[in-house]
């Protein structure tokens, strides 16, 4: 996947979760992440989508728990 496409899932996670963007990596996920809660995780996945007009089932959203797990999610979709 290309960097650009992970830089912007790194700054779409960034706006939302409220965390410094270069701090996210492939652990970042919903259980070491305090702003990461369930309300956060629904606007995330609404942000991703948007950003690349792309849309997610709802068994995806639970699937989505990592920076890694939404990277592989959102190539696929690409």
């Amino acid at each position: 996947m290309s960097k650009n496409v992970e830089q912007t899932i790194k700054e779409v996670m960034a706006v939302v979760l409220n965390i410094d963007a270069d701090r996210i990596n492939d652990d970042t996920s919903m259980d070491n992440t305090p702003g990461w809660d369930s309300a956060n995780h629904i606007n995330l996945v609404l942000g991703l989508e948007d950003e690349f007009a792309i849309s997610f089932e709802v068994a995806e959203f639970e699937m989505m728990r990592s920076y890694f797990d939404i990277v592989g999610l959102v190539g696929a979709k690409l």
